[in-house]
């Protein structure tokens, strides 16, 4: 007969199973090895949706420019405490940044998950210079800790921001307005300025455009900006069908596109009709033909990096707004911008050279990307040896099997994977694609930002 202590492990264990906090998740990675886990949590949603907590217990922020960006940090710390059901599952992913913001506030050695998808700031001993990065939707900061490394070792202060909606769980994005998207941006921009002499402005995808949007939106900009760095910056959708977002979003109960187990701790997986009504929305407002009355295209050289083959993003439209950009600079300043452009050659358009200087990297077999079928959308400003995200990295961005269990299972699981965007011609081959997470051309792109820097400081 068991005693009354083996009944209440018996009870305890089963509980603690039933709601997933097995051994194998006790981490950001150990998930990533177990597929059975991975479907439940597909099925349970377990991390898709925030604490529930009464509104008067989550944090808020006015993002008045009186306020100082050490206490916007701290609110958003608290929040994404407050709202994230993994804020403190324990991530062994030990970056160069985490180490050096462990050092700074006392944490442990090994991180848990709210500090690596927090907003971070990497501070130097004086205000000469600095950087404000922007991560785009569905992202965090953390998709910055390498980059970040590399410009604070030039002298830079290195400002990150965590968009409203973002850092906690996906759930999070069903009901975030642009708006807000805008008002964050703004004033850590502005905020910025005020704190430091020279500035450069820094955008992943969606991150890019807010950086646009509030730029084009002021008759003159503040002469600190000395440019600006876009990494694979949202301007149309891929997809012909995006416009439909919004109103497919209006029908009740309809409110996800994409449900999956949301293990990367640094990006949400499950995707809501919202947020891409939202982000719709905000491209439309930035390069629209119709809308650019009464927006200024002001004259920073600008540093692209784009893939022919972005399969988030229609980049054919970016690079036409990025002309637009230029064609609004100086002489002077179009000798700096530069656009790296990962793909064809003879896919460039003509005018761009005439415009800015055009990198075209080519592979060569003994280099990171001899592997790799094409650069993807999510994988610019990630190094090749990010622990999550590199090539040794334990997690593997495999959403685009979701409709086919087999080829989800065999991205997850198999040893023999190919890596690349996921293009039609990529994800129905034979060996199961994985889509590629990490800058193969990486060190060539830093060369290119040292040259980009020492031009425009």
């Amino acid at each position: 007969m068991r005693t009354l202590l083996q009944c209440y492990l018996v009870i305890s264990l089963t509980l603690f199973s039933a709601l997933g906090y097995t051994k194998a998740s006790e981490n950001c990675l150990s998930i990533n090895a177990d597929f059975a886990k991975l479907q439940a949590l597909s099925a349970q949603g377990k991390y898709r949706f925030v604490n529930q907590l009464s509104s008067k217990d989550i944090p808020t922020f006015s993002y008045e420019l009186q306020q100082s960006y050490q206490s916007y940090l701290d609110f958003a710390m608290q929040k994404v405490i407050a709202l994230n059901p993994r804020a403190k599952q324990p991530c062994p992913v030990n970056t160069e940044t985490y180490q050096q913001l462990a050092k700074q506030h006392g944490w442990q050695t090994q991180a848990n998950i709210a500090q690596l998808v927090a907003p971070f700031e990497l501070k130097q001993a004086n205000n000469d210079k600095a950087i404000l990065l922007i991560h785009g939707l569905t992202d965090s900061p953390f998709i910055f800790h390498d980059i970040a490394q590399f410009f604070y070792q030039q002298g830079f202060n290195v400002r990150t921001l965590l968009l409203p909606g973002h850092g906690t769980a996906p759930s999070d994005l069903l009901n975030v307005h642009r708006q807000a998207w805008l008002q964050a941006a703004s004033y850590a921009i502005e905020r910025t300025l005020l704190d430091y002499q020279q500035v450069y402005l820094g955008g992943l995808s969606t991150g890019g455009t807010l950086i646009f949007d509030h730029l084009m939106h002021q008759q003159q900009v503040d002469s600190k900006i000395k440019g600006l760095f876009m990494w694979s910056p949202a301007s149309k959708a891929k997809s012909d069908l995006a416009w439909l977002a919004k109103y497919v979003d209006y029908i009740p109960f309809i409110d996800w596109i994409d449900l999956e187990a949301d293990a990367d701790f640094a990006k949400y997986e499950s995707f809501p009709y919202n947020a891409a009504a939202q982000v719709h929305e905000l491209m439309s407002s930035v390069v629209a033909n119709q809308d650019m009355a009464g927006r200024s295209m002001h004259d920073i050289p600008v540093f692209a990096v784009v893939s022919e083959h972005d399969q988030t993003i229609d980049t054919e439209h970016t690079l036409s707004f990025i002309s637009r950009w230029q064609q609004g600079s100086s002489q002077q300043q179009n000798k700096h911008s530069t656009l790296i452009y990962y793909g064809d050659k003879e896919n460039i358009p003509a005018q761009l050279p005439k415009l800015l200087k055009v990198i075209n990297p080519k592979c060569q077999q003994e280099d990171w990307c001899a592997d790799v079928f094409d650069v993807s959308h999510i994988s610019t400003t990630n190094a090749p040896d990010n622990p999550h995200y590199g090539v040794t990295g334990a997690y593997r961005n495999c959403g685009h099997y979701l409709k086919d269990d087999a080829r989800y299972q065999a991205c997850k699981t198999q040893d023999k994977v190919i890596k690349g965007e996921v293009t039609q011609a990529n994800i129905t081959k034979a060996i199961p694609l994985k889509r590629l997470t990490y800058n193969p051309y990486y060190q060539e792109m830093l060369s290119e930002i040292l040259v980009f820097l020492a031009a425009t400081q």
